[in-house]
């Protein structure tokens, strides 16, 4: 099991394996917080699909 990284607030979609991810920290001016969960709970319990730039 691994942790995994996403924004937190409404307009969330991926979650993140890489901290450092573009699309994680890109933003700033819309969000800047971020939240660490299990890889499984992203997916099912808040319905994340995985990001395309930091999972490959």
């Amino acid at each position: 099991m691994r942790i995994v990284m996403y924004r937190e607030g409404i307009h969330r979609t991926a979650y993140h394996v890489n901290g450092e991810c573009p699309a994680l920290t890109g933003k700033r001016d819309t969000v800047d917080k971020w939240a660490a969960v299990p890889e499984e709970e992203a997916r099912e319990k808040l319905g994340l699909e995985s990001c395309a730039r930091c999972a490959a």
